[in-house]
């Protein structure tokens, strides 16, 4: 079957249906002067009554014109002939933000078409499916463009705004720089060379929520106007099956508004509903009261100043409960005197019983990672002291000059934090980067217990699930997919480990740039793409020649003189 390197030529088949009105047309009668009455009979015109429209006669004329028309038409569409041993490789990415969803039903149908010309550009065509998430697979690969088209019906996009590029460039390496590498997306990009965009997405007004927070029974959200417009919307609180009554909210272009409010009596979870629009995905936001895991801490036997200071240390962090039977943090105090370290994760602080009151040489500095990132450590004044000696293997965090004043050692799966100076003997009590330290280590403790938590957290966020590793790997409640990220769309669920509960989340849209729809465009760059493919896979109509001598020889015998 022929492809046509111009479909546009068939426009000129309207000359058929005008061909013929011609040929309907009946010649006016002309006055012929005789002077013989009998030869007026034959001269009589044969519609006496002078219709214009009469039945259409055949005549070599006529069919003539008639074949001109249809091979000038064919001449025009440029017909060319695949070769037999054409074969190419075509490879569409998906855009894997989910801003897709406002355009998927215009998305499937432009690829459904765009699939149906490229693949007559080849006897040929290997199809593969991929998707700007590299985390996922191949969503087809092989020669079937019906099976590509239901594995991309089948496709749900689960990102926010992100960079597509390294997908493209991997894309370009398994193409070989041969075939034909297409991006599906809702807007126009900054794309690498050779790629072809494929754009199927529409500008329009949008609104919606965009980010919560929550403490305790309180919450506080905010909602963004995406859009040049002002917007009115209904907002409503949903928990189970109540449901507040509608409140409205006015929002300023390109603005964010901020609502806020409590948990419904009785309620550890509920959603807020405003009215949706072309892309929903935003219009619910799921959220929870935040619980945090329970912290068993055991204090050892310290001198007076260091039992204060544990105790005020411990009121600062929350859910902390004492240790029963056994202590997730211990605030451990060694003696120099009799060297011991505990066996599980604990905060080590040195006691010296007789610290000198000279200060160790050197400024102190910390570590640009890890728990002393961004503190300030400049105001911290220490005496020398005794201290624990040095393993291979520690992480200082701070040090003055050439000792070590704050390192991590793991022994064993326990982490340790030692405080490396006697805390009596210096003002680090008293200084705020030293005390969030603390509560640093003490928070990475927690989130390493394996136990149940709640919290809130964005659509698609990774999620750190403390399992137990004599227990199969934790899931989300319901599927059968490790709990590696929060779902794709907003809503609550759970991640579970056997018959164990680990987490109780709720997940919720907040990517503004994703839903940010003013710069979507619909764009193709395959038609052009797909006309240079035909132009290398096949070969022009052979008879074109033979064509033009037969269009000459019709329009010359269709001629005559009136």
């Amino acid at each position: 079957m022929p492809v046509f390197g111009n479909p546009l030529g068939f426009l000129a088949l309207a000359a058929i249906p005008a061909i013929l009105a011609i040929h309907f047309l009946q010649r006016e009668s002309r006055r012929v002067v005789a002077s013989t009455l009998f030869l007026l009979e034959h001269l009589a015109p044969e519609s006496a009554q002078g219709r214009r429209f009469q039945r259409l006669r055949s005549s070599a004329q006529l069919w003539l014109q008639l074949l001109a028309a249809l091979l000038a038409t064919w001449l025009l569409v440029q017909p060319r002939w695949i070769r037999p041993n054409a074969a190419q490789h075509v490879v569409l990415v998906l855009d894997s933000t989910v801003s897709m969803l406002a355009c998927r039903e215009a998305m499937l149908q432009a690829v459904d078409e765009d699939a149906a010309r490229i693949d007559r550009a080849a006897i040929h065509t290997e199809w593969q499916l991929l998707e700007s998430d590299m985390a996922r697979p191949t969503l087809y690969s092989g020669p079937s463009r019906k099976a590509l088209l239901e594995a991309l019906r089948g496709w749900k996009p689960r990102l926010g705004a992100h960079d597509p590029n390294p997908a493209l460039e991997a894309a370009q390496n398994l193409l070989g720089g041969k075939g034909t590498l297409v991006f599906v997306s809702d807007r126009k990009r900054r794309l690498p060379d050779g790629v072809r965009l494929l754009a199927t997405g529409r500008p329009f007004d949008h609104c919606g929520f965009a980010g919560v927070s929550v403490e305790g029974a309180q919450w506080r959200a905010l909602v963004r106007n995406n859009g040049a417009a002002a917007q009115r919307r209904n907002w409503w609180i949903e928990a189970g099956d109540k449901k507040s009554a509608p409140q409205t909210l006015d929002i300023p272009p390109d603005g964010t508004v901020a609502i806020n409010g409590s948990f419904p009596p009785g309620a550890s979870r509920c959603e807020l509903v405003m009215d949706a629009d072309a892309f929903p995905l935003d219009s619910r936001l799921p959220m929870l009261q935040p619980r945090l895991k329970r912290l068993a801490v055991r204090q050892d036997a310290a001198p007076p100043e260091l039992a204060s200071f544990f105790q005020q240390f411990l009121k600062s962090v929350e859910r902390v409960e004492a240790p029963a039977p056994v202590a997730d943090l211990e605030l451990a105090v060694y003696d120099p005197l009799a060297p011991k370290l505990p066996p599980g994760a604990a905060i080590v602080f040195v006691a010296d019983p007789a610290p000198l009151e000279k200060f160790p040489p050197g400024a102190v500095a910390a570590a640009p990672e890890s728990l002393a990132a961004d503190l300030n450590w400049s105001g911290l004044l220490v005496h020398d002291s005794l201290k624990v000696p040095a393993q291979p293997g520690d992480q200082t965090l701070v040090w003055q000059g050439d000792r070590p004043l704050l390192f991590l050692r793991q022994e064993g799966s326990s982490p340790l934090l030692v405080v490396n100076f006697d805390v009596r003997a210096s003002n680090a009590a008293r200084l705020p980067a030293f005390v969030l330290l603390l509560h640093r280590f003490a928070e990475e403790v927690r989130a390493a217990k394996a136990a149940p938590e709640a919290r809130n957290f964005e659509t698609n966020e990774l999620l750190a699930v403390a399992a137990n590793p004599h227990l199969p790997a934790p899931v989300i409640a319901g599927s059968a997919e490790p709990a590696l990220r929060a779902p794709a769309e907003p809503g609550f669920f759970r991640v579970v480990q056997g018959s164990e509960e680990r987490v109780d989340g709720a997940a919720n849209f907040a990517d503004a740039r994703a839903a940010d729809f003013r710069q979507a465009c619909a764009a193709d760059e395959l038609r052009a793409e797909t006309a240079r493919t035909i132009q290398k896979n096949s070969q022009a109509d052979l008879f074109a020649p033979v064509w033009m001598l037969a269009l000459g020889a019709a329009m010359l015998g269709s001629w005559r003189r009136p």
